[in-house]
């Protein structure tokens, strides 16, 4: 009989003595026992919650470890990835029989150094301000047109695995 059971037990026989159905000393046996089972199950419903308790704190420990590991080897491939940089040119690209690997060159990007010397017509007006049209800007730049607020820069180079 599970605790539910059993008090629903419990309750059916007390409704039965305020009935009058029975007298207490008639039932009160059977109640003892039934308090005893209730209280047994109760007892056992502790201690499944400590275990799982003790269980649940195992698992987190073991996820934070893991965790950590995770992250180790994560820094162990980008310190990889940067020393693999570092010893190659730009352009330069091997192929192996399960990897290739090349080096990139960085695009050339707009840097906007002081947006009041860009003229109003290379600005875009969003939501909540207007922002410099950087596509535009940097097509104006590669065509030639000179402005003092801003430049063509070289992107950072990349790693390009597969």
């Amino acid at each position: 009989m599970n605790l539910r059971e059993l008090t629903h037990d419990q309750q059916a026989i007390l409704a039965q003595v305020e009935s009058g159905d029975f007298t207490l000393s008639d039932v009160s046996d059977h109640l003892e026992m039934l308090e005893e089972e209730r209280n047994s199950k109760i007892e056992s419903y502790l201690f499944v919650i400590n275990r799982l308790e003790g269980e649940a704190k195992i698992v987190s420990a073991e996820v934070e470890r893991l965790l950590d590991i995770a992250l180790a080897k994560n820094k162990a491939v980008a310190n990889t990835k940067e020393w693999l940089m570092a010893s190659m040119k730009d352009g330069e690209k091997h192929s192996f029989d399960l990897f290739k690997v090349s080096r990139l060159k960085g695009r050339e990007v707009l840097q906007v150094n002081d947006e009041k010397q860009i003229p109003m017509e290379y600005f875009i007006n969003k939501p909540e301000s207007w922002s410099v049209d950087k596509r535009l800007v940097l097509a104006e730049l590669k065509k030639g047109v000179e402005f003092s607020g801003a430049e063509i820069v070289r992107g950072k180079s990349s790693l390009r695995i597969k």
